[in-house]
């Protein structure tokens, strides 16, 4: 799952430029298709990130049970816990399709990605597991979104 951002920052300037360039072809719908897949991901990717801070809250009240909530969290926020809570809380706005659909919400949301993803540090067999688990959820964000007929590529072959 870590490699999700880090494809998103490099494929989504080349989908962008693609949907810009080569607008009202099918070149452009295609790659406003994967896009939105893209962005699917990345909010699959809050979800996975939402489990893992639950994880860490109840590990870290694990230590200090006789503490009250406030104080807790005024003992542990810092701007590295505010940063990771607005990268989970801003692909939550791709459950709306709106935003799924723009271009320029998901340049904004790559820009901000671009301070806090770095290339996972990986060895080769961990790369090729994480690029497998990458295609298999593309396949089936692809998919169940085609099925569901909310792609744009839909809307050309009706």
């Amino acid at each position: 799952m870590q490699i999700i951002p880090f494809l998103y920052l490099i494929l989504i300037p080349f989908l962008v430029i693609a949907s810009v360039v080569y607008a009202n072809n099918f070149k452009s719908v295609y790659s406003k298709s994967i896009l939105q897949v893209m962005n699917i991901l990345l909010l699959i990717h809050a979800f996975y990130q939402i489990r893992l801070l639950v994880g860490v809250i109840q590990f870290l009240r694990s230590f200090n049970t006789q503490q009250t909530v406030s104080d807790f969290w005024l003992n542990y926020v810092d701007q590295a816990v505010l940063r990771t809570l607005v990268q989970i809380l801003l692909p939550l706005f791709f459950v709306i399709p709106f935003f799924r659909k723009s271009l320029w919400f998901s340049l904004g949301v790559m820009v901000y990605f671009l301070d806090g993803t770095a290339l996972p540090n990986l060895d080769m067999l961990d790369w090729f597991i994480q690029l497998a688990h990458f295609l298999s959820w593309f396949s089936l964000v692809y998919a169940l979104f085609w099925l569901k007929k909310w792609l744009p590529i839909n809307q050309i072959q009706s």
